[in-house]
């Protein structure tokens, strides 16, 4: 793959960066760290905090979400693979029902043609 490079601004300083994702994905990325960064400021609004300890706030806060979104993410999938499951067992029942329509159709077109003979041989 080739690498994207492009530059974007982080907490008011531009950063060039470079990957094998899109510029549009890259450009995400930083205005997420910018929500976060300003999410964390907003808490701590009155304090100054130094460049260190706003960029480890902001890591635990975004590590935070990243390690809720896969414990959802496993949710998910395990309910996935449970309704799957339940996907395959109600199609063998539905071959299942359908095996025994198709018999029980036979049993009466059978007992039909029995009936119309047993009426034939009446009437002669």
């Amino acid at each position: 793959m080739s690498k994207n490079k492009v530059e974007v601004v982080i907490g008011g300083l531009i950063y060039a960066l470079q990957g094998e994702e899109s510029e549009e994905h890259m450009q995400k990325v930083a205005k997420l760290i910018n929500e976060k960064t300003h999410e964390v400021q907003s808490v701590y609004h009155k304090q100054r905090v130094n460049p260190g300890r706003m960029n480890m706030l902001v890591t635990l806060n975004i590590a935070d979400e990243c390690v809720k979104s896969k414990q959802e993410l496993e949710r998910y999938m395990a309910e996935l693979e449970k309704c799957n499951r339940e996907n395959l067992a109600l199609k063998d029942k539905v071959k299942e029902l359908s095996l025994e329509l198709t018999e029980s159709k036979q049993q009466l077109a059978a007992t039909e043609q029995f009936k119309k003979k047993e009426h034939t041989n009446r009437g002669r």
